[in-house]
């Protein structure tokens, strides 16, 4: 408020105090400072534009070579990369995956064809030791392509093949042509060469170099960065495509040209209308002042209180701030600011999220290869020891279910392998298992667990339900790490309750528990590898993630409700029925 009344009472003094001659001097002033302003403002924003489609381009181009990367690696690892049939799923895995990939050949570490298409003209296999470009732009049909390579390595650094991916750039040229341009301006991308891949007016590529032809190229294709110039008539910036980590050696650039008339209209605008109307101004500053000082000063502080909650870390979207020419501006370029972190934030959290996933399918194998061998020990020894034990002995009993369950460890960790690393054909099993048998299984294996945190376990599952689509002891698992949740989530006890129903042709099991229940805010995510409301060591996450991969392979779903009455909750696993 103080801002606000400091800032009216300035401009009606400053009014009062004008004469001619001041008000002459000061729009001289206010003419060129306007001038200088919009000038910098074109140039900040077209450069901004231009980084913006720059790192876009770059990175939908390191994607394109990350998903090959990492489809050699699966190709390559377990090294058996002459499998016609793997190499066929690897072709289609990547045309899916990769939607600007041409043409795919695979190769065998001498450059020799292994599997896809024939490599396309001009390739030079040894260029893969540099694990990136391995040729320039070329147009095939009209269209500019640009051919990619990367190592395929077994897990022990084996090279074991080469995948080379032939790239359509034509997705460039439809970025280009969906950005925001001002009027007469334009927006080409250039190789090393001068030669244009892609541009905004949908134009013809190719053809001869700019080369010598077009100063801005040359200053382009010359910087390690960005930079803009203005000559015979025209305001142009640019941005050099290795000045990004990722492209660095690619000598690809952006320019956006537009001419200095249409790019500074708002400087001659605002030039003629000042001399038009200086005059009628001092007129009428005393009774307008007032007025237009308030009406700047609401926006301003409404942009200011924005910027300030922004920079707290509120980045959902808003109306924009309103208000007279730039500062209406100002706000929605704010706002747009505002979407754009916000982007970027859930971009950052999908790359971490996906990274923790790699980690984990690197560290899996060796886990469950220091796992598995206890377990196999403690198998062996249990299954000796049953061989010793008649049928009616007292021990054979707890022996058998040792046994039981240290097989199903070893699947489990077999489970936790295939879904952090690749999918299987069947990784939940199809069945049949009966519902009530396999509670009564984990009632018997979670007895002792209950009666210690005093939850009580009631199951209301009828005997003559029909069998459903998946194996035993995947069921077992999922209602396993279900009711444990449930537990977990009454310290101070209460029950469990399991409850099954026939709906057509599926089987729809609830877990209930009487806990605090599950916000609303993590329903969305609850289910997601690694998320987890639980305290820091108290739980890893994949639970409920298993649960869900298992319920999806048998062809059903998983979801969270709130539990009966509105306490607790509840969670549905529909199963289709064998």
């Amino acid at each position: 408020m103080k801002r606000r009344e400091s800032l009216t009472w300035r401009v009606l003094v400053i009014l009062a105090l004008a004469a001619v001659v001041p008000t002459v001097v000061v729009g001289a002033l206010a003419i060129r400072r306007e001038q200088g302003d919009v000038e910098e403002e074109v140039v900040r924003g077209n450069l901004a534009l231009v980084r913006a489609l720059g790192a876009s381009l770059d990175a939908t181009l390191q994607d394109a070579r990350r998903s090959l990367a990492i489809g050699g690696a699966t190709w390559a690892d377990p090294a058996d990369a002459t499998d016609p049939a793997r190499a066929a799923r690897l072709i289609r895995r990547l045309h899916r995956e990769v939607p600007i990939v041409a043409s795919l050949s695979l190769l065998s570490p001498d450059g020799a064809p292994l599997a896809g298409d024939p490599l396309p003209p001009g390739v030079d296999p040894g260029f893969h030791t540099f694990g990136g470009y391995v040729g320039d732009v070329v147009f095939a049909g009209g269209r500019p392509v640009v051919p990619m390579a990367v190592q395929a390595r077994s897990r022990t650094g084996e090279l074991v093949g080469i995948v080379v991916a032939e790239l359509d750039l034509a997705f460039i040229g439809e970025a280009l042509a969906e950005a925001r341009l001002g009027p007469g301006a334009r927006l080409i991308v250039v190789d090393g060469a001068g030669i244009v891949v892609a541009r905004s007016d949908r134009g013809a590529v190719g053809g001869a170099s700019l080369r010598g032809r077009d100063p801005a190229v040359d200053r382009a294709l010359g910087s390690a960065q960005d930079g803009w110039r203005s000559a015979a008539g025209v305001v142009a910036v640019f941005r050099n495509l290795s000045s990004y980590q990722s492209l660095r050696g690619v000598r690809w650039s952006i320019l956006l040209e537009q001419p200095e008339r249409d790019a500074y209209a708002l400087a001659r605008r605002t030039t003629r209308d000042t001399i038009a109307f200086g005059a009628i101004a001092l007129a009428l500053a005393l009774i307008v002042g007032a007025i237009v000082a308030a009406r700047l000063t609401r926006p301003i502080g409404a942009l200011t209180a924005r910027a300030d909650a922004i920079a707290g870390g509120d980045e959902a979207p808003a109306a924009p701030v309103r208000g007279p020419g730039e500062i209406g501006h100002l706000g929605e370029r704010i706002e747009d600011m505002a979407r754009r972190l916000a982007e970027r934030s859930e971009l950052q959290a999908a790359l971490a999220r996906g990274d923790r996933l790699a980690t984990v399918g690197t560290l899996s194998a060796s886990v469950a290869h220091e796992v598995n061998n206890p377990l196999t020990t403690v198998l062996g020894y249990a299954q000796l020891m049953l061989e010793d034990k008649p049928d009616d002995h007292a021990d054979r009993p707890g022996l058998e279910l040792i046994a039981a369950e240290a097989a199903r460890m070893k699947s489990i960790v077999a489970g936790l392998l295939d879904y952090a690393r690749t999918e299987k054909d069947d990784p939940g099993g199809r069945g049949p298992a009966d519902l009530a048998a396999v509670l009564r299984r984990v009632h018997a294996l979670l007895e002792p667990q209950l009666k210690r945190a005093r939850v009580a376990l009631a199951i209301d599952v009828a005997a003559d339900l029909p069998e459903v689509a998946a194996s035993p002891h995947a069921l077992q698992q999922v209602l396993v790490n279900l009711i444990q949740n449930a537990a977990q989530a009454m310290p101070d006890a209460g029950t469990v309750t399991v409850d099954a129903t026939v709906e057509g042709h599926a089987l729809t099991v609830r877990v209930s528990d009487e806990g605090a229940g599950v916000a609303h805010a993590d329903r969305a995510r609850i289910f997601e590898p690694f998320f987890t409301t639980k305290a820091a060591g108290a739980g890893t996450g994949l639970g409920l993630a298993v649960c869900r991969r298992l319920a999806i392979a048998w062809g059903g779903a998983i979801d969270v409700e709130d539990g009966p009455g509105g306490r607790g909750a509840t969670f549905r696993v529909v199963i289709p029925t064998a």
